[in-house]
């Protein structure tokens, strides 16, 4: 949306000096990911609405709230395309909206009956969505009110909301006052408003509605699609809930890795060709046709593959929570047209998006279509195992046919799109894909914590956190090191994705052996083992073609074997069904001692960056990422509880929380780190970039491993008045991990800038003394006082700075 190129950059005068206008060319920036990871909750938290309702009607129900997601979170796309949303006042303001989105997400499971016992859900939901649709368009029409020709455009967009609203407010409080079926008016209602607001799409490409920056408008909504594939995975790693109690078995595995197989085949088909073609065809063309293009192309046809996403988490969430004998019996024949459906919806929104760009009918997801549509008689009289195979099969089957049956035209529109793909600097979305698994890996350690609340089983996890941030830097080297998307490469960062998931899946009995169970310690080493000996051997292919890379080689297997070697031999000193042996923890200690300490036994020289805007960027994501699910903790604790005063404060609270843990820091040592990584000698980067990255954000990731598990602990109890018993551990838990994530900063900035911000320290001593104080006092009320002093510590802090 821009006037014209003249006023990229372009800064208010007056009261709204401090909102800039967004420039073209530029990409997405981390405020609007931490946005689209609280919308990709709020679409899978669909799924739950739908589970309790599995019969057409809750399937439509399901399908109109993402219907009324998606129309918000293009609002917030085309905001962000016209607004910097991470320059001047507008930071806190997204951050509230942020708030009021998941508050949203919580309140989906009520959206069409409430629940007794607090407030009504379907008006929180209501108002949740109207105060979100009504913030975008505020923040647009005051930064674009004086501008020639803006003001038609933008009241033109308010209309679509103004007739929606009284729709909405009357499905969610008429209804309460009818004697008849509240369920169905509710729905004829929802859906007609859904139907008023999509109208306002009409005005795009109309007067000065244009698309200014074809770079953010792709990357933003290649960015929902990617963290919705990566949660979709995450709905397959806790399909068994989340109490890490249930044995591992063999359908178990082979069920999660069937799923990955799903999902990785379904992101390879949007994002090898789909994704940049449709891109630089935007590029092509300038102007209204742009704009046109991009709302037909990117709003309207994502729109199937977002729900497509979601019909799709939800038939795995199934599948692998139905694969014992003892619970077979509750697949039947709807989970399966649900997993399939979902998998050929979102085929279809892929034909329509490259039959709308680049003006071709895409023959592998036809072929995926016409497969699925074939094989479904058959799936529907087999057992979960072989419904999951056959679908893996049929999808499997459009990437070979790529690679074979349609391998010119395939290998034609490659050569047509690669030098575009080549120019990239970035993250790329195979990495992205990759770190969503790892952030699972990271959750999963909460999950341990849950099944083993003591300080022993905190060492555990902290140790298996160690182990597993490790491997991800290791794997973080290497791209930065080898930037291809040859299809082996892509191939490789998938089995080390399935072997992070199943990992993931065993963290939780790493340490004991469940009776009737694969035994957890030995899967999760072996899976670690192979995941260290793929990265070893990507290592040595790369040095084939660099020589200069073959010492670094040399020192990284010693003590990457030694430590493999003694982890193997830790898995087997625990015996089952007992504690972990003394010498057993001695091995576990050593291990993770000596993987770590591999940094430095290899040199400073094998930390060498080639690329110090991937390397920072890549880091940066982890953390968003991992404060992503952090918000995500704070829903799954609050998901299950009727809508209330203290759930809706408890919500707001822990969002303040995270969005000040945010900018504690990424408003200034992000950009300083990478300041200093590019001005720093060939010898200096390199040593920087193993202590203030490799190291230091260690416990950065391990504060906010520890924060959403005090979060979901300490939410679970919101509302009572008890002292500090049954939530000690998480109290002190949450407290810890602010605490260990604030001292991490101040290393971080010490180690950037060679000095210490006393006040960021006086802050955080701060913090560490309400821990005591605050525990006879109410979950609510230690939540509020932690809040109120991480965001004083952060104004502070950043005043100062």
């Amino acid at each position: 949306m821009a006037n014209s190129e003249s006023a990229a950059g372009q800064i208010r005068s007056g009261p709204a000096r401090r909102i800039q206008l967004s420039a073209g060319g530029r990409g997405v920036t981390r405020v609007e990911l931490f946005l689209d990871l609280v919308f990709v909750y709020a679409f899978l938290n669909v799924t739950n609405l739908m589970a309790a309702n599995l019969h057409p009607e809750g399937l439509l129900q399901g399908a109109v709230v993402v219907l009324l997601l998606w129309r918000c979170w293009v609002s917030f796309t085309w905001l962000g395309n016209v607004v910097r949303l991470d320059r001047g006042l507008l930071p806190p303001i997204v951050f509230a909206l942020a708030v009021t989105l998941l508050l949203i997400g919580v309140a989906i499971p009520e959206a069409f009956r409430d629940r007794p016992g607090g407030w009504p859900g379907p008006l929180v939901f209501v108002a949740g969505f109207l105060l979100a649709r009504a913030g975008a368009l505020l923040i647009m029409t005051y930064a674009r009110w004086d501008i020639e020709h803006a003001p038609r455009p933008v009241r033109r967009a308010w209309l679509p909301v103004c007739a929606s609203a009284p729709l909405l407010l009357g499905a969610a409080l008429l209804p309460a006052h009818l004697p008849w079926n509240v369920e169905d008016l509710r729905l004829a209602l929802f859906l007609i408003a859904a139907a008023v607001d999509y109208t306002g799409l009409r005005a795009v490409g109309q007067g000065n509605w244009q698309i200014r920056s074809v770079r953010h408008w792709a990357e933003r909504h290649s960015l929902v699609v990617l963290i919705a594939l990566g949660e979709t995975i995450i709905s397959v790693g806790i399909s068994r809930g989340l109490a890490g109690g249930p044995p591992i078995t063999w359908s178990v595995i082979g069920g999660s890795v069937q799923g990955i197989v799903v999902v990785a085949v379904l992101w390879w088909a949007y994002f090898d060709l789909a994704q940049p073609a449709a891109e630089q065809a935007m590029e092509r063309i300038s102007g209204t046709g742009r704009s046109v293009l991009g709302r037909d192309a990117y709003d309207i046809r994502h729109l199937p593959m977002i729900g497509g996403l979601v019909l799709l988490a939800l038939g795995l969430k199934h599948a692998l929570a139905t694969t014992e004998p003892s619970t077979a019996h509750l697949w039947d024949r709807t989970h399966v047209l649900i997993l399939y459906g979902g998998v050929v919806l979102y085929l279809l929104g892929l034909i329509g998006l490259e039959r709308r760009t680049i003006r071709l009918l895409g023959r592998s997801p036809i072929l995926g279509v016409l497969l699925l549509l074939t094989l479904l008689p058959i799936a529907l009289r087999l057992p979960v195992l072989g419904v999951l195979g056959l679908l893996a099969a049929a999808v499997a089957s459009m990437v070979l046919a790529d690679l074979t049956l349609f391998g010119g035209r395939h290998r034609a529109l490659h050569r047509a799109v690669e030098p575009g793909v080549r120019a990239a600097a970035a993250v790329t979305p195979k990495e992205l894909f990759f770190d969503l698994l790892f952030v699972y890996a990271f959750i999963q350690v909460t999950v341990l914590l849950t099944r083993r609340p003591s300080v022993v089983g905190l060492v555990q996890g902290m140790a298996l956190l160690v182990l597993l941030w490790w491997a991800w830097c290791c794997y973080a080297w290497l791209a930065n090191v080898v930037r291809s998307e040859a299809a082996v490469v892509r191939l490789g960062m998938l089995v080390a994705a399935a072997l992070t998931l199943v990992a993931g899946i065993a963290i939780p009995q790493a340490f004991d052996r469940v009776p009737g169970g694969l035994p957890g310690p030995l899967i999760f080493v072996t899976c670690y083992l192979a995941l260290r000996v793929l990265h070893l051997g990507s290592f040595w292919l790369v040095t084939r073609r660099d020589p200069a890379l073959h010492g670094q080689l040399r020192r990284a297997v010693v003590p990457a074997g030694a430590a493999l070697v003694l982890l193997l031999c830790a898995s087997l000193f625990i015996p089952a069904q007992e504690p972990i042996t003394p010498v057993g923890t001695a091995l576990w200690v050593t291990a993770v001692v000596v993987d770590l300490g591999g940094g430095y036994l290899v040199g400073p020289r094998s930390w060498q960056v080639r690329s110090v805007e991937h390397w920072t960027d890549r880091f940066a994501l982890i953390i968003l990422i991992a404060l992503g699910e952090a918000v995500i903790s704070t829903g799954v604790a609050l998901g299950s509880r009727p809508m209330s005063g203290s759930v809706i404060t408890a919500v707001l609270l822990s969002s303040i929380l995270l969005a000040a843990l945010w900018w504690t820091y990424f408003d200034r040592d992000a950009a300083a780190g990478q300041r200093a990584l590019q001005t720093s000698t060939e010898l200096r980067r390199a040593t920087f970039a193993r202590d203030a990255y490799t190291y230091l954000h260690l416990p950065l990731v391990v504060g906010l491993m520890l924060v959403a598990f005090g979060l979901r602990t300490t939410l679970a109890h919101v509302g009572s008045s008890s002292a500090a018993g049954p939530t000690a551990l998480g109290h002190y838990t949450l407290f810890c991990g602010v605490i260990i994530y604030l001292l991490a900063d101040q290393l971080i900035w010490a180690r950037t800038r060679h000095q210490l911000r006393w006040r960021q320290v006086f802050g955080t001593l701060v913090v560490a003394a309400l821990a005591p104080l605050t525990t006879p006092l109410p979950a609510l009320l230690r939540l509020a006082l932690l809040t109120a002093a991480t965001v004083g510590l952060t104004v502070m802090s950043s005043a100062h700075t």
